[in-house]
Formats: structure tokens, C-alpha cells, sequence
């Protein structure tokens, strides 16, 4: 179609004056910028200077018959986009327009600006679509209103002819468009079920792959916490809640050769739901996946592979282990704390034979498999963050016969630990309580807890009082613990009065009436640590006993006292110890120190302990003989006073003090 010839006479003009603000300032009719006749009604910014005066006559400028060659160089990147103004467009801007240009009205009530009815669209708009720009402008709309998550416009846009798949102009046919992809990111669950239901697509699954693309969709929605996407991608479209993905490093991780220390987690949508912090989205996201033909409740949906963490025995060199921890749905929602999810996994497979396996060990490839039980699931930061959910949980498990007493290393631990040690760890009394009522006999089996950064095994008591879990503590004493049950290298009493903690405090002062003959024993380690508090403790017994006339025979508390060695950083201590000894020992009948004990003290330098027991009258200065012989506490042979007070750096200070207080030199 060509254009006609022009006519003879023009068109009429058609021109109305508008009224410009510039015209009253400048009333004149508008004259070129450069006619010098003219430069007093130009406006001041675009006149030209004034002409020098010897410029008498104006050359009119030479226009030349041919335009000036084009120099232009091609940049080999875009030039930068310039920043956007005050007023500038924006992409709601755009939109609108491209909605007009296709005669859709404003989408500004489907964008959310203002409430409106459905959008209403003229007769004969489809027809208006059947040209490029048009298609192209109708795949770009659909792109934008499914990022906004519009089911009413995407509905609309695909009515009017757009493919929900494929790009529909040109040669971008067959090139898939991000409509979906876009609806998918931002967790559009209605927008993604429409477009799926249109025949929409994630891609073909590749050949011989066990995952499809939507699978992988389904995983990648879960981490990203879409909990609405994840119910319509499982319950409308068939993708599998199965699915799981190890990182690419796996594959080189699990190689002999491997010298790396390498810590890598296994993805799945189960693990992913169960880091979710809104538990209730989550529950209802994992209803709907235990309803699918494809759940397995007894299958690994989270695991954890560590190549350095344990060592094989002295047989074997002790080479590192390349560990797998293996968690069923069960385990993983246990150790997530999800009590209402944990109740609808036993109601489908709820035996501890589902659930709890032997380990697999390949020895000679120095692989091993760790199926972690339910029950061991219960770490101690699901004790610490959900408490409550962990009790319930916990009653469900010890109700379907799982076993308390399995000691496991999971991937959370640093050696092997019982469901009875978590609980205690975590100071979650009431659970150790309910293990308790449930297995009485593991109030007293070893377990293996951390001490001073080294792996350590102890009774329950002798742990809970080292790691200052007094709640649980005393729930152990209350359940059948002993003060007389061993702890290390002494008895749990003994241990108390040696910890000398708040904890060891308050428990030695609950267990005394247990075990009354491990008094004086408990008495000689507290002083010896000069543990002030619970030597206080052990007096305050013995003064009840003693009112009690139940006191045969007093301890020799002032020779338990006197050879301590001095030391800067317990000198405070020491020295109230001893005042406190003395106020309680008013009436004077604790034994007086004898020449042994006075001894060792010279001889180990105690001088302020000297000092101070001389001053408070317990030692006698005037029975100090020097030449005296006799045999110190702790060492051998018989030694002098003069001796020992000149067997030390400070001989003249000892000297000068003993003789101040009247020790005689010869008897």
C-alpha cells in the first residue's frame, strides 16, 4: 500500500492558541534564536552574544551542499543507565501502558492501587492481537501480572490469546517465556496451579533421572518457605515430596584420598519444612505430603556426612571415619521439636523397628552409616527452644517402646550420648524425671558427657553436678541416686564437696543426711580446696549432730588447715577459712595443731597461715622449741623447727616470727 500524490492546495490549519505562561512574559511572536533583529524578545537563555562593534556588516553563513561525514564509533558494552529521575516512569507505568495499548483499561485495581470491579474488555479486542508487537506486548503483560502474583489478569491475558508456555511471535516461538518461573519464585501458589493446569511446564525430565523438574521445583520452594506453593505443587500436580540432593563436593568428599575436612548436609523438602519457623504453615504443608502415594515415612530425608569427626580404633590407625547420619521423617521432625507432626508420623508407622537399625559399617572402605533413632533425636537444642513440644514427644516415644537406654553419636554430638544425657545436658529435669519413671536403672549407668573440653563417662549424678544442672540433680537424688555412688576417683558426696560450685553446694548440703559417717571425709577435701561455702556446710552438720549428742569425736580440722601450701590467688580464701573456722570454734574444742602439721607448714612456706593462726591464739608460740624433732606431715625423716624455717627462701622472717611469739631455741 503506497502513499497518494500531495495536493494541490494544503489542508486548512486547525490551530487554537494556548495560553502559555511564556507568551506573557514574551508577547511577541516566536523569531529564530539567531536573527540579531529579534535578540531583545528572545529569552535570556538562548540568546547569542553581542557582535563586536568593527563588525559592521553580517555575512549570512554558508551552508555547504553536502552534510558532514558521520564519524561514529561502535561501544562494545551498553552505555550505563542513567539514574532515574524525580517523575521519572516506573514499571507499574509501563504496564499501564502496554494494558491500554492493547485496549485492557488500567490494571491499577488488579496492581492493588484502588478497589474495582472485574476489568471489562471492548468487543473485538482479539482481533486486535494478531500482530507482533502485539503478541510480544501480551507475553510481557503476563510476565508482569504473574510476578504480581494477579490470578484475575493472568486469567485475562491468557484468554485474550497469550500461550501460558511459549512465547507466541517470531522466531521466540517455541522459547519458553518466565511467566511461570517469575509466579514461581515469589511463591505465587494460585498463579503457578493456573498456569500449570494450562499446560504450563518446568522443562522435560532428562533421561534416566530419577527427579523430575517439577521435583526439583517442589525442593526449591520448601527451602524457600512457600508453604502454599508447596501443598498445590504436591497435592494438584504429583511432584514427589520425596525428593533429595546432595551437594556436587559429595562426590569427592567420600574419596580415600580426600585429606579435607568436609561437613555437608543432604537437602530435602521434609528437612526443609522442618527449619521453618512457623510450625503451624508447616503442619499443614506436611498433612497434605503424608496424604501423597509417594510419602515413605521409614526413608532418610535428611543427613548429614562428616569426614573427619571419628576415628577408627588403634587396629586400624586410627583413620578417620567418612560418617553418614541418617534421620527418617520421624527422627527429623523430633529433633525439629514439632510435637503435632511427630503424633501423625507414629499413627502411619510407629514401631521402633521402623525406625531404629544397625549401623553400616564398611570397614575396609572406612564407611560408616549411622541411622539415628527417634529418641536420640532429641538434641539439646530442642530441648532449650521447644521444652514443652520436647515433653510430649518424648512420653509419645517411651508409649510406643522406643529405647531410652540407646547411646548414639549424631551429627550434633561429640561422642556417644544417651536420650537420658541430652535431656540431662540440657538441664530438662521433668525429661529426666520421665526417663527415670519409665527405667529406673538408668539412674545409675554410666554416660558420657563433655568435661574440660575431653570426653568424660560418670553416673548421671556425678554429671549433673559437673556440668551444674542442680534441677537435675536433685531429680536423680530423688530417683534413686546415692551419695555414696561413685564419681571418678571418690564417692558422689566427696565430689560434691570437692566441686565446691553452687551446684556441689547446694547438693552436699541435700545429701549429708543420706550418708552422715562421709562427713570428716567431705570436711578434709573441702578445706584442702578451700571451698569456704561448703565448709560451712560440713560445720553447720556437725554442729546439729554434735546438739544432738551424735558427735563421738571431733575432727582435727587446725592440722587439716595449717600445712596448705600458700597460694596468691586462694590466699583471701584461705585466710577466711580460717577466721570462720575460729569464730565457729569459739569454745576452743577443736584439737590444737600438732608439731607435725606446724612443721609441714614451715617447711611448705605457709607463712600467713602461720601468721594468722599465732595471732588468733590457735598455735602457742612458747611451745615452739626449735631444736624439737619430729616428722612432718607428707614427708620423710625427722626434721628440726630451725631446720625447716631455714630450709626456706624467707628463713630470717621465720626466724624473727617465731621468736616474736616466744619460741624458745633449746628445751
Amino acid at each position: 500500500m503506497g502513499y497518494g500524490l500531495p495536493s494541490a492546495v494544503p489542508a486548512p490549519l486547525n490551530f487554537v492558541q494556548r495560553q502559555d505562561p511564556y507568551l506573557h512574559q514574551f508577547p511577541h511572536p516566536p523569531t529564530s534564536p539567531t536573527s540579531p533583529t529579534t535578540q531583545q524578545h528572545v529569552h535570556p537563555a538562548l540568546r547569542r552574544p553581542v557582535a563586536h562593534q568593527h563588525q559592521t556588516q553580517h555575512q549570512p553563513p554558508v551552508v555547504p551542499l553536502n552534510p558532514q561525514p558521520l564519524k561514529f564509533q561502535r561501544t562494545n558494552s551498553l552505555p550505563p543507565t542513567p539514574p532515574q529521575s524525580v517523575g521519572a516512569r516506573t514499571n507499574d507505568d509501563v504496564l499501564r501502558d502496554q494494558m491500554q495499548t492493547l485496549k485492557l483499561g488500567d490494571p491499577s485495581p488488579v496492581l492493588g492501587r484502588y478497589p474495582s470491579g472485574a476489568p471489562r474488555f471492548p468487543p473485538g479486542t482479539l482481533g486486535r492481537m494478531n500482530t507482533m508487537s502485539s503478541m510480544s506486548t501480551l507475553t510481557s503483560v503476563l510476565e508482569n501480572v504473574a510476578e504480581e502474583g494477579s490470578l484475575p489478569m493472568v486469567s485475562a491475558v491468557i484468554s485474550l490469546g497469550a500461550d501460558p508456555m511459549y512465547r507466541s511471535s517470531g522466531k521466540m516461538k517455541k522459547t519458553p517465556h518466565e511467566a511461570l518461573a517469575k509466579a514461581t519464585a515469589n511463591g505465587h501458589a494460585r498463579v503457578v496451579d493456573y498456569l500449570l493446569s494450562k499446560g504450563a511446564t518446568y522443562g522435560e525430565a532428562q533421561k534416566k533421572a530419577v527427579f523430575t523438574p517439577l521435583d526439583r521445583t517442589l525442593l526449591t520452594a520448601a527451602y524457600k518457605g512457600h508453604a502454599d506453593l508447596v501443598s498445590v505443587l504436591v497435592s494438584n500436580h504429583g511432584a514427589n515430596p520425596m525428593i533429595e540432593q546432595w551437594p556436587r563436593e559429595m562426590d569427592t568428599a567420600q574419596q580415600y584420598w580426600n585429606e579435607k575436612s568436609l561437613r555437608l548436609s543432604k537437602t530435602s523438602v521434609l528437612d526443609a519444612i522442618s527449619h521453618w519457623k512457623n510450625a503451624e504453615q508447616g503442619w499443614s504443608a506436611m498433612r497434605t505430603i503424608i496424604q501423597s502415594p509417594k510419602f515413605d515415612a521409614t526413608a532418610a530425608v535428611s543427613a548429614v556426612f562428616d569426614n573427619k569427626c571419628e576415628l577408627q580404633s588403634a587396629e586400624f590407625a586410627h583413620r578417620p571415619w567418612q560418617t553418614t547420619y541418617e534421620y527418617t521423617p520421624l527422627a527429623c521432625f523430633v529433633r525439629a521439636g514439632w510435637a503435632d507432626v511427630v503424633e501423625d508420623l507414629l499413627s502411619i508407622k510407629g514401631s521402633p523397628k521402623d525406625h531404629e537399625r544397625e549401623d553400616e559399617v564398611l570397614q575396609y572402605q572406612d564407611k560408616v552409616t549411622r541411622f539415628i533413632s527417634p529418641v536420640n533425636a532429641l538434641t539439646k537444642d530442642t530441648w532449650e527452644q521447644r521444652p514443652e513440644d520436647a515433653l510430649r514427644i518424648l512420653r509419645l516415644l517411651i508409649d510406643r517402646g522406643f529405647d531410652v537406654s540407646l547411646a548414639q553419636r549424631t551429627a550434633n554430638d561429640l561422642g556417644q550420648r544417651t536420650a537420658l544425657g541430652r535431656a540431662l545436658a540440657a538441664n530438662a529435669s521433668q525429661a529426666v524425671e520421665i526417663i527415670a519413671q519409665s527405667r529406673p536403672e538408668l539412674v545409675k549407668e554410666v554416660i558420657s558427657f563433655r568435661r574440660n573440653k575431653k570426653e568424660t563417662k560418670a553416673q548421671p549424678l556425678a554429671a549433673a553436678i559437673t556440668l551444674e544442672k542442680l534441677d537435675t540433680a536433685r531429680v536423680l537424688l530423688r530417683g534413686g541416686a546415692h551419695p555414696r555412688d561413685p564419681a571418678f576417683d571418690m564417692n558422689v558426696l566427696q565430689f560434691a564437696a570437692h566441686q565446691g560450685s553452687e551446684t556441689g553446694t547446694a547438693m552436699l548440703a541435700e545429701m549429708l543426711g543420706l550418708a552422715p559417717e562421709l562427713t570428716y571425709a567431705a570436711l578434709d577435701i573441702a578445706i584442702r580446696r578451700i571451698n569456704k561455702d561448703c565448709v560451712r556446710v560440713l560445720l553447720d552438720f556437725i554442729s546439729t549432730a554434735a546438739a544432738r549428742n551424735e558427735v563421738a569425736a571431733l575432727p582435727a580440722i587446725w592440722d587439716i588447715l595449717l600445712p596448705l601450701e600458700e597460694n596468691a590467688e586462694t590466699r583471701s580464701k584461705y585466710l577466711e577459712t580460717i577466721d570462720m573456722v575460729a569464730a565457729w570454734d569459739a569454745g576452743g574444742a577443736l584439737p590444737r595443731p600438732q608439731l607435725p602439721a606446724i612443721l609441714a607448714a614451715i617447711k611448705r612456706d605457709n607463712y600467713v597461715g602461720m601468721e594468722r593462726m599465732l595471732q588468733l591464739g590457735v598455735v602457742d608460740g612458747k611451745s615452739l622449741v626449735l631444736n624439737c624433732k619430729a616428722q612432718p606431715l607428707g614427708e620423710q625423716g625427722l626434721w628440726t623447727v630451725l631446720e625447716c624455717a631455714e630450709g626456706t627462701e624467707r628463713s630470717a622472717e621465720w626466724l624473727g616470727l617465731l621468736r616474736g611469739w616466744g619460741a624458745p631455741l633449746y628445751t
